[in-house]
């Protein structure tokens, strides 16, 4: 069995995945800029919050 590190390496791998997400315009356009601000992309962003959240609630 691999250690929970390991399984955050494997989920954000191979990324076949793709969805849209509905958001307000001014709301994408300021994360983005934040996004941006900090020195990352949105998607990774997103992906960090998903995998936090998903740890959380003891998934992972």
């Amino acid at each position: 069995m691999g250690t929970k590190t390991d399984k955050i390496i494997d989920l954000t791998r191979n990324k076949t995945k793709k969805t849209s997400i509905m958001l307000n315009e001014e709301l994408w356009d300021l994360f983005k800029k934040a996004c941006a601000d900090n020195g990352t992309t949105p998607t990774l962003k997103i992906e960090k919050w998903m995998i936090n959240f998903v740890d959380e609630n003891g998934l992972i």
